[in-house]
């Protein structure tokens, strides 16, 4: 019994030296617009913490969390930092950078505004660090469809630039197929905005050949093309292929010396990985719909 009054009497002399504070570092919904790692550190300060000292926690050897070398934001700025750079250099972008009369330069997820961005498949669940690090760049080149003065419809023709991480796979060490058809789908439907008035088409088809394994880690050339256009009808084509350079992110650009052969589209090393073709169709209710690839 004495000792039972005893420990009694201990657990509340400690309850009362361990008062506790909290401080919400944030609301909720800012937590994770910050990614899973600013996430949970922000969400590990809004734990109540005892003022007074505790004794320290033993974790098993092996699984003690190692210290954040730098932020989300400071990682994807790196890497985009890293990947501009790359880019630029490739002689494709350069010819295209060359050519402004005829090609658009763009970078299309730039222009959606941020509150829809963020729920856009492409432009925000798929960007960011071992992901879409790099905002793709986009060149188009619009031309009459007809000869017919009177008929505004166009076709035209796009060549993206992007990069894809290694958290895109499917089978560990090769790009999801997915993922493939789904960035097919995202250049085609900005490539046939071109040809409706109301700059907006839905697929209503679309066939994708897989040609050759997709690596992570890579630059990839996308390119497409309206061949037809009838009505609210239009049927376009292209193919991806990636880069002989192999682009881990985590490398200091200083080591990142590519060679010129490194970054041709079509030099040895080069791999198209899959093309396809597809029918977009311009909706009834297009006048309804955000234009997200209106031209």
């Amino acid at each position: 019994m004495a000792t039972l009054h005893h420990q009694t009497k201990k657990l509340l002399r400690f309850s009362t030296m361990a008062k506790v504070t909290f401080q919400p570092a944030g609301s909720i919904a800012f937590l994770h617009q910050q990614g899973p790692a600013r996430s949970a550190v922000l969400h590990e300060q809004t734990i109540a913490q005892p003022q007074t000292q505790v004794s320290t926690v033993e974790f098993i050897p092996g699984t003690k969390p190692q210290p954040v070398t730098g932020t989300p934001v400071s990682q994807a700025l790196y890497e985009q930092s890293t990947l501009d750079t790359l880019v630029s250099q490739i002689p494709l972008v350069q010819t295209l950078r060359a050519s402004p009369n005829i090609y658009t330069e763009s970078r299309p997820y730039h222009a959606i505004c941020q509150t829809l961005r963020q729920h856009h498949y492409v432009g925000g669940s798929l960007f960011g660090p071992g992901k879409l690090a790099l905002s793709p760049y986009t060149w188009t080149s619009s031309r009459k469809a007809t000869a017919d003065p009177a008929n505004q419809t166009r076709a035209s023709s796009l060549i993206s630039v992007f990069h894809i991480g290694r958290d895109l796979c499917g089978h560990p060490g090769y790009v999801h197929g997915g993922l493939l058809s789904g960035l097919l789908d995202e250049a085609f439907a900005s490539c046939v905005s071109a040809a409706f008035p109301s700059g907006s088409g839905m697929t209503a088809n679309l066939n994708v050949d897989f040609r050759k394994p997709a690596l992570p880690d890579r630059l990839y050339v996308l390119r497409a093309k309206v061949e037809k256009v009838e009505g609210r009808k239009a049927w376009v084509e292209g193919r991806l292929t990636y880069l002989p350079l192999a682009v881990p992110m985590g490398l200091d650009s200083p080591s990142l010396v590519p060679d010129a052969a490194s970054l041709q589209e079509d030099g040895e090393g080069a791999v198209m990985v899959s093309e396809a073709k597809a029918l977009f169709v311009e909706p009834k209710f297009a006048n309804t719909m955000v234009p997200f690839y209106r031209s």
